[in-house]
């Protein structure tokens, strides 16, 4: 069997007002080695929980309320942050391909597509953060060469 495990760390958000769905990706998370997770109901939970501490990926269900002020928020506080919408087969989703850091995966969840999926949206952020790094750290060379 393929180990499924990530090989970095990543800090999750899922905004689901399904119990079904918070203790699916629960599981999930443990698959693939994600220990650090946190599961909410609601925008409002979500918003007072990012107060307290930042992620490398927030997953949300389309239909919670808000989810659009939730996205506008985290994209602000975060540009390189990525996001994983959970939509419904049926529902409207071209909303959301304008955003760059915006996958979706489609209700009811699928094991494989939503491990792929997760592991993609973490290795993107971290990817986005090593660039910046790479910049800085040049800039900072270019600046001590003067």
């Amino acid at each position: 069997m393929q180990d499924m495990t990530l090989n970095f760390r990543g800090r999750v958000l899922v905004v689901d007002q399904d119990d079904w769905c918070r203790e699916f990706l629960s599981s999930v998370f443990k698959l693939v080695g994600i220990e650090e997770f946190t599961l909410v109901a609601t925008v409002a939970e979500a918003l007072k929980v990012l107060e307290e501490s930042g992620f490398d990926l927030v997953m949300t269900d389309t239909r919670i309320q808000d989810h659009h002020r939730l996205l506008d928020d985290l994209h602000h506080r975060d540009p390189n942050i990525r996001f994983i919408f959970m939509a419904h087969r049926h529902a409207p989703t071209q909303q959301f391909h304008y955003h760059e850091q915006v996958d979706i995966v489609f209700k009811p969840l699928s094991l494989d597509e939503t491990i792929r999926k997760i592991r993609n949206a973490i290795h993107q952020k971290h990817l986005r953060q090593m660039e910046e790094e790479i910049r800085r750290l040049k800039q900072e060379a270019f600046r001590m060469l003067l």
